[in-house]
């Protein structure tokens, strides 16, 4: 389908209630794999591969420079999913005692 970027992003924003936008936005994996930044002011056609399947990702396009500025507590959880699926997938580098404290912290944030 023809569909803008926006049209898709704003209808997964809108489903999910989320108030602070500006920190996220899809991805999506390139013909040749690599992950790209949905493109707003293009129709998806124009920016996606052409395949079957295509998956996007909700993802954090960018970190706030204190993350208590957040207002949100959802904005907040989705910030905690990212941060734990970047540990998980070794996409966020860090010695083994830091990852063990980033994950001590997301336990206790889920609880």
């Amino acid at each position: 389908t023809r569909v803008p970027g926006q049209e898709l992003f704003d209808a997964v924003v809108k489903k999910l209630r989320l108030l602070e936008i500006d920190y996220f936005d899809l991805e999506f994996l390139s013909k040749e794999g690599r992950q790209c930044w949905l493109d707003h002011s293009k129709t998806l056609p124009k920016q996606c591969p052409s395949s079957t399947e295509l998956v996007f990702y909700f993802s954090v396009k960018f970190y706030p420079p204190d993350p208590h500025l957040l207002e949100d507590e959802f904005s907040r959880f989705l910030f905690s999913l990212q941060i734990k699926r970047d540990i998980v997938n070794g996409l966020l580098p860090c010695c083994d005692n830091t990852a063990a404290l980033l994950a001590s912290y997301l336990v206790q944030g889920e609880t």
